[in-house]
């Protein structure tokens, strides 16, 4: 098994997490889950249904009502640049932008998970009384051959950690490692590897929980999955080597989309050079489980 998993299971009873302030935004009490025994599992799970994580919410209301089924899995330059004008397009005369996930088929992860954080904006909207400006809506548009880094789609888009590191730079939310501290709702970057940039294999998801069969710790997550596209699964722990969590927990911070360089000179290399998992946890202020001895 992977070191994942024994940080998982060792010990049993799970120990308590420290974290530093990152400096932006509010950090939230992220609490632990002890998945060491079935019965343990099941509580935590039904503690996850009862708890007020709001935009994870809204996240979930739009994978279910907004979202469609299926439609085949692509990342070709094609699939890419149709997403430009075709699902996500900016309306200048109306100042809003147009989200149409029944166009983006078939599709792929990173695209999928950019879609329904557009549109759980919108809901967050729709239900908190904030709003963005044009300003930051008209960011997140998408052009057509819009590399990697460039822009906010660019950022989103990146090999290792676009997403995560887009939502640390605008202080839109935190990003984590521990799977304990993990509730559905949140996204999640998977490296099925060691390598990140040039050479990862990656996955881009939202997480809808854990659960444990045969002594196994599987991952329930959402995305944009080969081949079949649109859809849930479910996989082993010991099958992912390294996990980013990032929850958003003030979507206002969106705003600062306008304030951020037109490139990302760290996310454009992710498709030229490798990085260690030190490196994009610095630059992303990823909070890292700190075990107690």
């Amino acid at each position: 098994m992977t070191r994942l998993l024994h940080i998982l299971l060792l010990p049993l009873a799970l120990i308590a997490v420290a974290y530093a302030d990152t400096g932006r935004g509010s950090t939230p009490k992220l609490k632990t889950r002890d998945f060491s025994t079935p019965g343990k599992l099941k509580k935590a799970q039904a503690a996850q249904q009862t708890e007020q994580v709001t935009f994870g919410r809204y996240v979930l209301w739009v994978i279910k009502n907004k979202m469609p089924a299926g439609g085949g899995y692509s990342a070709s330059k094609d699939t890419v640049n149709h997403l430009a004008g075709n699902v996500v397009c900016w309306n200048p005369t109306a100042h809003r932008l147009h989200i149409n996930p029944l166009n983006a088929r078939p599709s792929f992860c990173s695209a999928a998970c950019y879609l329904v954080l557009l549109q759980a904006l919108q809901q967050w909207e729709q239900h908190s009384g904030h709003k963005l400006p044009s300003s930051a809506w008209q960011a997140f548009n998408i052009t057509a051959n819009q590399a990697d880094g460039h822009g906010i789609w660019g950022r989103a888009n990146a090999n290792g950690p676009g997403f995560a590191k887009l939502v640390a730079d605008v202080g839109a939310g935190v990003n984590f490692t521990d799977i304990t501290l993990a509730r559905p709702g949140d996204f999640l970057k998977i490296f099925w590897s060691p390598d990140i940039g040039c050479k990862e294999r990656g996955h881009l998801v939202v997480y809808l929980g854990a659960e444990k069969k045969n002594d196994r710790i599987y991952l329930r997550y959402w995305s944009a999955n080969t081949p079949d596209g649109y859809g849930t699964k479910s996989v082993p722990l010991e099958q992912m080597h390294n996990l980013i969590f990032t929850r958003i927990t003030t979507p206002q911070n969106f705003a600062n989309v306008t304030k951020l360089p037109s490139i990302d000179p760290a996310l454009e290399a992710m498709l030229t050079s490798e990085f260690s998992f030190a490196q994009i946890v610095k630059m992303c202020r990823i909070q890292v489980r700190k075990i107690q001895k």
